[in-house]
């Protein structure tokens, strides 16, 4: 059998050979759907050709996220840039912009420029029907990612990120232990009811408290809007009106707010609080014993995935199909030394 030709190559991929020579000789001119068409094609019939040149057109990649005031989206920003860095050689450059999630018609405005100017989406929203509606005319242009909180989008996306319903299981079945068979209540803050990732978080806690420590219950349940600074005055309220609680889950942001109160009400030592997300905030709450499990997803590593898929989506990335399962690490006291360096 010959070897595979350009011609053969722009046959499968459904262009001229004109246009085939044009993106394997990194002419430009070329779309980026028919460039990603053609480099598929070459990789899958294995075309006697490097394909790893840089290409000549830049992929732009929309990221849609809320601000770095929130750690976790400062990780999430360090995470595209370092990824800008370690793929500059494939041409793709992240271009994040700032969204206020409890402004869901802003955020459609902002989604109805995307298709036009850009090549990729990334996001992390709340599950709004008017957003859910703009995501679905976008899936069909361009590729769409849901990043941390997956949406219920009946189109073709990726989502990236952890799988959350088992991460609230998670944080149940160390509550459970850690507060022994005594039991007690428990001081749910629960986030954004719109952001998916949040309430399967929830139902997992809910469900494995329910299976397996009947002496656990959530006494208090406060809804943050995932803005940490609402937190704190509910969180007083609670521990002052409730003296049975003895533990505390935080789906969502707020942490330093959380532990400054119970400092400030002189919470009894065996109180246990399980949040989310390593920063240097939960690493120095983990350090004086105000926090005593942490659970994380390596938002840095999801942004890297997340410009991975979209490569590999445009055929710049060879290998096998990359995973947007990120797993769940667990972070102590004992074992936070190193981390975020």
């Amino acid at each position: 059998m010959g070897k595979t030709t350009i011609g053969e190559v722009a046959m499968r991929a459904g262009v001229s050979r004109a246009t085939a020579d044009r993106v394997l000789n990194r002419r430009g001119g070329v779309s980026a759907e028919k460039a990603r068409a053609v480099l598929v094609s070459a990789r899958a019939m294995r075309l006697d050709r490097d394909l790893d040149v840089p290409p000549v057109r830049m992929l732009r990649v929309c990221v849609l996220m809320q601000s770095p005031e929130n750690p976790f989206y400062e990780r999430l920003t360090r995470g595209f840039r370092e990824a800008d860095l370690v793929f500059e050689a494939q041409s793709i450059r992240a271009y994040i912009t700032h969204i206020d999630v409890l402004d869901a018609e802003s955020i459609r405005r902002q989604l109805q420029q995307i298709a036009k100017a850009y090549d990729a989406l990334v996001i992390i929203a709340p599950a709004r029907e008017s957003i859910l509606i703009a995501l679905r005319e976008i899936a069909a242009r361009i590729p769409v990612i849901t990043l941390a909180t997956d949406l219920p989008l009946d189109a073709v996306h990726h989502y990236v990120g952890p799988d959350n319903y088992k991460a609230g299981r998670l944080a149940a079945e160390l509550m459970g232990g850690l507060l022994g068979p005594p039991g007690g209540g428990v001081l749910l803050i629960a986030g954004l009811q719109e952001f998916s990732g949040h309430g399967e978080r929830k139902q997992g806690f809910l469900d494995v408290l329910v299976e397996d420590f009947p002496n656990c219950r959530v006494t208090v349940e406060i809804d943050s809007l995932d803005q940490g600074a609402v937190v704190a005055d509910g969180v007083a309220a609670a521990l002052a009106h409730n003296p049975d609680i003895r533990g505390i889950y935080n789906i969502s942001q707020g942490n330093d707010a959380i532990t400054q109160r119970i400092k400030r009400q002189g919470r009894p030592e065996d109180l246990v609080f399980i949040c989310h997300d390593l920063t240097p905030t939960t690493m120095e709450l983990l350090r004086a014993r105000l926090i005593d499990v942490v659970i994380d997803q390596d938002p840095m590593n999801e942004a890297k995935r997340a410009i991975e898929l979209v490569l590999q989506h445009y055929g710049r990335l060879a290998g096998r199909q990359v995973s947007g399962a990120t797993p769940l690490r667990l972070f102590l006291r004992e074992n936070i030394e190193g981390e975020l360096s």
